[in-house]
């Protein structure tokens, strides 16, 4: 919800300003094998304000498997009364490696993948809409709209391994209540290809324009808390922490999910930015 450029390019530029922010996301942490993310984004508005562009790296492993992508974003904004509609699409590239030898056979004598390791380079394609103003957002996008093959390898039934397409619907407004207190609630939608939706219920709220506190609650059983802190104007640390009530929860080792984010406006054009709105969202 910090930066929605990871799912929406049609996010580029929407913040008035150039916008670079890194995340870390440990997932299920004590668990061998757990996923780990690693994302760099960074985005702004062109000089005439109407198209926003951005770039954004993504490393993720999770067991034998890493990845890589780099993609480009596009956004084209229009006025719509008080806020601004923008269409955005994204390509790029991602290239995944399969490391069979860390991987335990169920025939130890099985050694066609031992000591050996693949790699594909697959593109991708992203599209979204995203109206906001200075304190609501809808966001609508879909990932991965070119069902790369990952493998050479097909299945029993004649299948290949690829890129499956995903779906979030995003919102989220700003009440003022105060100079000093600002509650948020947001929400978003996600989904896939042969996995079920699941919905994030979001509540903030933001104490001396400095200090984001709130709690989700996900439809899979599980609970996050964040924050975040407006170090500076423009320099902004968060974290958040997400304990899951499923099955997982019961295993030895299972410190539930972290993640730490960095972000960084770079004010060029000198506007007024840094809205409630500008922020958060």
């Amino acid at each position: 919800m910090f930066n929605q450029m990871a799912i929406n390019p049609a996010y580029a530029g929407s913040k008035e300003a150039v916008c670079a922010t890194t995340f870390l996301r440990t997932q299920w942490t004590g668990l061998p094998g757990a996923p780990t993310t690693e994302t760099f984004t960074i985005h702004g508005p062109t000089h005439k304000k109407r198209v926003g562009l951005g770039a954004t790296v993504i490393a993720d492993q999770i067991g034998p498997t890493k990845s890589i992508g780099l993609l480009g974003s596009y956004a084209y904004r229009i006025r719509i009364r008080n806020g601004k509609l923008a269409f955005g699409l994204r390509a790029g590239v991602y290239q995944y490696t399969y490391d069979w030898a860390a991987v335990t056979h169920k025939d130890p004598n099985d050694v066609i993948y031992i000591n050996s390791k693949t790699s594909t380079v697959v593109p991708t394609a992203d599209a979204g809409l995203y109206y906001y103003t200075h304190t609501e957002y809808i966001g609508v996008s879909a990932t991965n709209l070119y069902n790369g093959r990952l493998s050479t390898v097909s299945d029993f039934n004649g299948d290949d391994a690829t890129l499956s397409m995903h779906y979030f619907v995003t919102a989220g407004k700003a009440w003022k209540v105060s100079d000093n207190f600002v509650f948020n609630p947001s929400i978003a939608v996600k989904g896939a290809r042969g996995s079920p939706y699941t919905v994030d219920l979001n509540l903030s709220i933001m104490l001396d324009k400095i200090l984001w506190l709130g709690v989700s609650g996900r439809t899979n059983k599980d609970l996050v808390f964040y924050m975040a802190y407006n170090l500076t104007e423009k320099l902004r640390l968060g974290y958040s922490f997400d304990y899951g009530f499923s099955q997982l929860a019961e295993l030895d080792h299972f410190y539930g999910t972290h993640e730490l984010m960095l972000s960084y406006d770079f004010n060029v054009y000198k506007s007024k930015m840094l809205s409630p709105r500008h922020l958060y969202f």
